[in-house]
């Protein structure tokens, strides 16, 4: 159960803005989805495509952009109700996540390790040396921190997480449980027919307010800096190769892939299971679509479907082509009978 044990006033106050319609006490004791929502409880609505569910909803109360008649629950009308709801669920998760503070006495702590103020570092945690702790950051049970790492302020590291050595975290970074941080990328040199390891021995630079999923991996750079830009966001199981330049506010979603030395500008998104192949250049804004893989440069603002990639445009009508084929083949046997006859 997702608490929340506030009045719908304390909920506007908490926001900072709305016109409450209906009773200002009402106690809100948690959240829920329109569909699942009890007597008790508190939903929203995220547009006018949703105010049927909200009339058939069987909420107490709802964040609405406006009045909506035929809802008997109590509702507060606000700006962006999909935002205000966030921000409480940010609230519910702070509550429900919060850990308990200080250094674990399993974890173990290396000299030459220098520890912010209000850090938590849970049981079997690992920090070597030189490393340098932000204040408020909270490191999981189990997780790894290598030398010479900074992370910054307010960072969460979740169960699991491994962050190798010589990686910078920017402030609020977080990082999902079982991800790896810092690995060795995948370098090898064919020589008299073996595969000879390179070592990998630059670094990681990772931006603030990047979220990072579960068992994501991002490798180091074989001798600069792998770059993933501040506000990106990586889906879980995604994977960033080494020496790659990763953009601000880039989008990440779960199981794409980006290989070696690629440059992804600002506010790029890759789709599920989306690829990009070695060195190339992603403009800012691009899009590239679910499954889709780009074998070379894309423009800047271009959408790309498919496989290989091809404008969004161009790949709609090549699908509508190959959903005709069976009946361009009938159509076209049916002209050969009559030529032949």
């Amino acid at each position: 159960m997702s608490r929340l044990e506030m009045t719908l006033e304390a909920v506007r106050g908490f926001i900072g803005e709305g016109e409450i319609l209906g009773d200002q006490d009402f106690v809100c004791r948690s959240v829920a989805s329109l569909e699942g929502a009890e007597g008790d409880q508190l939903s929203f609505v995220k547009d006018r495509r949703f105010f049927d569910r909200a009339r058939q909803s069987h909420a107490g109360a709802i964040l609405v952009p406006e009045a909506i008649e035929g809802v008997t629950a109590h509702q507060l009308v606000v700006g962006n109700p999909y935002v205000a709801f966030g921000a409480l669920l940010h609230k519910i998760a702070r509550e429900k996540r919060a850990q308990p503070g200080g250094i674990h006495p399993s974890a173990v702590v290396y000299s030459g390790a220098v520890i912010g103020d209000d850090v938590t570092i849970g049981a079997g945690a690992v920090v070597r040396e030189d490393v340098v702790l932000g204040d408020r950051s909270v490191l999981y049970p189990n997780s790894y921190v290598g030398q010479r790492c900074k992370i910054g302020h307010d960072c969460v590291l979740h169960p699991n997480v491994v962050v190798m050595e010589d990686v910078t975290l920017g402030d609020r970074v977080i990082i999902h449980g079982g991800s790896v941080i810092g690995g060795d990328g995948y370098g090898y040199i064919q020589h008299e027919g073996r595969h000879i390891k390179v070592p990998q021995v630059g670094e990681i630079v990772i931006g603030d307010d990047v979220e990072i999923g579960a068992l994501v991996t991002i490798d180091r750079a074989t001798l600069d800096r792998t770059v993933i830009g501040s506000g990106t966001k990586i889906g879980d199981l995604a994977h960033v190769a080494h020496n790659c330049q990763i953009g601000q506010d880039v989008l990440l979603l779960p199981t794409s892939a980006v290989s070696g030395s690629v440059i992804l500008g600002d506010r790029v998104i890759l789709a599920g299971r989306a690829g990009v192949i070695d060195n190339l250049t992603v403009g800012e804004g691009a899009v590239i679509g679910a499954t889709s893989v780009a074998f070379k440069d894309v423009p800047a603002g271009a959408q790309m479907w498919g496989n290989p990639a091809r404008d969004k445009t161009l790949e709609m009508r090549i699908q509508g082509s190959l959903r005709r084929l069976p009946q361009m083949q009938r159509d076209m046997r049916a002209v050969k009978q009559k030529i032949d006859s």
